[in-house]
């Protein structure tokens, strides 16, 4: 729990303080950051982490970081190649942490496609604690409110609703049933980007 709590200070410290060194550098471009922390009912919270850099217009790299509360972490890195301006596509290999249990190897795939108002995310994985999955579909409302379904591992697909408080910053909430006790599971989180 205090590695945990360590990691949330550590990104909002960044969140705080890489924004501003951004605008001052280049106003116009994001340096790459994106950060999320969700809270879910009945389950570990989680921070997320990614870095996405372009080496040309398709291609370039990702590195993706994972800190749950019951100390569960993860984390992985490798290309990523945009075929065309909608569709972008990863692939990864890192490693995981079960705590008092083992570390082992871990390999993913990722895919975001976006046309006009319609998103469609994907991110699957695969290794020592077995395959994981979560893809969500969205549709743009309007400029701030975006509504959709969330389907991930261990939860039957439910609906997802956003709400975007300016340009780089989310929040959003999904109602989701678990698989095994066919209890409700809220879904809460934020996130942004620099």
């Amino acid at each position: 729990m205090r590695k945990f709590f360590s990691s949330l200070i550590l990104m909002l410290c960044m969140f705080v303080s890489l924004p501003v060194m951004a605008a001052e550098t280049d106003e116009k471009k994001e340096l790459g950051f994106w950060f999320e922390a969700q809270t879910i009912s009945k389950n570990p919270s989680r921070l997320l982490g990614q870095f996405q850099q372009d080496v040309s217009n398709s291609l370039g790299f990702f590195v993706f970081v994972e800190q749950d509360s019951d100390g569960y972490e993860q984390h992985y890195l490798g290309p990523k190649w945009k075929p065309t301006e909608w569709l972008e596509l990863g692939i990864g290999v890192g490693r995981e942490t079960v705590p008092d249990e083992f570390t082992a190897t871990r390999r993913a795939f990722f895919f975001n496609a976006n046309w006009e108002k319609v998103g469609v995310s994907g991110s699957f994985e695969n290794g020592g604690s077995g395959a994981w999955h979560k893809v969500t579909a969205t549709y743009a409302v309007s400029k701030h409110i975006g509504v959709g379904v969330m389907d991930e591992t261990g939860f039957e697909p439910g609906p997802r609703l956003e709400y975007n408080i300016k340009k780089n910053v989310q929040v959003w909430g999904a109602l989701l049933r678990n698989q095994d006790t066919k209890e409700n599971t809220s879904v809460f989180a934020i996130n942004f980007s620099f």
